[in-house]
């Protein structure tokens, strides 16, 4: 039995606990200021507990009883320099430590903080659902998930973790996580930024009216892409970006999600990235600037 920290209580940490919790002993953390005795899972009508112990950060001291074996980062982008600072403390000297958020970010700076034998992954999942209330996850959607190592020591004990990890569904590893990290945020780009500033769900976007600007974000971040040494194709990026608005047609993105919450989005970490890695290169990224400028104007006006 593993002990598995989750940190976030948002739907994706929500559904990692559900189906983690089943044979390991599972830890919640949560910003809240009051602890939440009790989360629950929803699908097709029929509610179930999480089973699962829960810790505000200010308990985080709890964690120091018993070593923990893996803490999955189930946060925003913009929040994971912050709550790996509060949960480093607590890490065991093998703990694997998985992230697992929308956008690209600088892996470097976390890296440089673990010790020898601690392993760094990442989780990429499609796995869908929505909370209805504060404790309560509905499960929408049953993609794919994929973990990927970030560091020689994940890559070598990845099947240990693969191991702890069996009860996610449609779970796999796979030697090319930089590739789908990227092959994801082309998604992320082509669907959060417009459901967000357009009220609309996720299938509205296969409408024509939104093409243009569709292929001209994308455009920009394969480019991008391409001269980083990316291999990712316009054509590509365009059939997964439909496909998942296909797929997931009834579902607001989580930026639509974090604007109508008024809460900050994950913008800087998918077109800000974009723009960011432009200039470094020297190259211009209107079409995603513009959904930057945008993003931030509609969080500022509300």
């Amino acid at each position: 039995m593993a002990n598995i920290v989750i940190v976030g209580d948002g739907a994706i940490g929500l559904l990692y606990s559900h189906f983690l919790s089943t044979g390991n002993q599972l830890t919640i953390v949560t910003r809240r200021g009051c602890r939440q005795n009790k989360y629950y899972y929803q699908q097709n009508q029929q509610q179930h507990r999480i089973t699962a112990k829960v810790l505000t950060t200010q308990q985080l001291p709890e964690l120091a009883h018993q070593p923990i074996d893996m803490v999955i980062f189930a946060v925003k982008a913009y929040q994971v320099s912050d709550a790996f600072k509060q949960l480093k403390p607590y890490f065991s000297a093998q703990c694997s430590i998985v992230l697992s958020h929308n956008g690209l970010s600088n892996l470097a700076p976390l890296q440089r903080q673990l010790q020898s034998q601690q392993a760094l992954f990442f989780l990429t999942t499609r796995l869908a659902g929505f909370k209805i209330t504060p404790t309560t996850v509905t499960h929408t959607g049953n993609g794919e998930s994929v973990l990927g190592s970030c560091n020689a020591v994940a890559a070598a004990r990845y099947q240990d973790v693969m191991q702890q990890l069996q009860g996610l569904p449609n779970i796999s590893f796979s030697e090319h996580i930089a590739l789908l990290r990227w092959q994801k945020l082309l998604v992320n780009i082509a669907i959060n930024p417009l459901t967000a500033l357009h009220n609309v769900k996720n299938g509205a976007l296969t409408a024509p009216q939104f093409s243009g600007k569709i292929v001209n974000v994308l455009n920009e971040a394969c480019h991008v892409a391409n001269l980083l040494g990316v291999n990712v194709q316009l054509a590509d990026a365009l059939a997964n970006a439909y496909q998942v608005m296909s797929d997931t047609k009834d579902n607001y993105s989580s930026m639509h999600q974090d604007i109508a919450h008024s809460r900050m989005t994950e913008i800087d970490a998918m077109c800000g990235y974009i723009c960011q890695q432009g200039q470094q290169l020297g190259i211009s990224t209107p079409h995603n600037q513009s959904l930057v400028d945008a993003i931030r104007h509609k969080k500022s006006a509300i």
